[in-house]
């Protein structure tokens, strides 16, 4: 076998390499698919405060750095299904769980607006808002968290 000099590079080296560079590419392609797949979101959220509500670009920026702990997302997600679930799960369910309560929130500061523009969200406007997503349909309520009239 003959000696190597300190500049080459062994075939095995060039392609750990050419992997990692294509690697870096894919992830870079994806970050910018996500990235287009975010902007007319952003545009919206834009248009909205330059309308005259600010407070969505607020609220917009405040959701996206809002995260659920892991832990917590755990516990409730293992209570429900009576296992313990892997992380992968936990992940789905805090993405859920974020969406769902940024819908809860906009709902609720539509009913606030339609109350009185000025002040802040109460806990009965966000009442008003589960009430109306249930109403609609979306959200399914488990006969164990229904309220009932009477109690026995």
């Amino acid at each position: 076998q003959a000696s190597r000099g300190m500049g080459d590079v062994s075939w095995e080296e060039e392609l750990d390499k050419a992997a990692e560079e294509l690697e870096e590419e894919e992830w870079l392609r994806q970050r910018r698919e996500a990235e287009l797949r975010k902007a007319p979101l952003v545009e919206h959220w834009i248009r909205e405060a330059e309308a005259g509500r600010p407070e969505m670009l607020n609220r917009y920026e405040y959701s996206r750095r809002a995260a659920f702990k892991v832990a917590t997302m755990k516990r409730l997600v293992a209570d429900i299904n009576g296992g313990t679930p892997d992380d992968d799960s936990v992940i789905v369910v805090r993405g859920i769980t974020k969406v769902f309560l940024a819908e809860v929130i906009e709902i609720a500061a539509e009913v606030r607006m339609s109350e009185s523009p000025e002040g802040p969200i109460q806990p009965d406007h966000i009442r008003q808002a589960v009430n109306l997503i249930h109403a609609d349909g979306s959200l399914a309520m488990s006969s164990r968290f229904k309220r009932r009239k009477f109690w026995r």
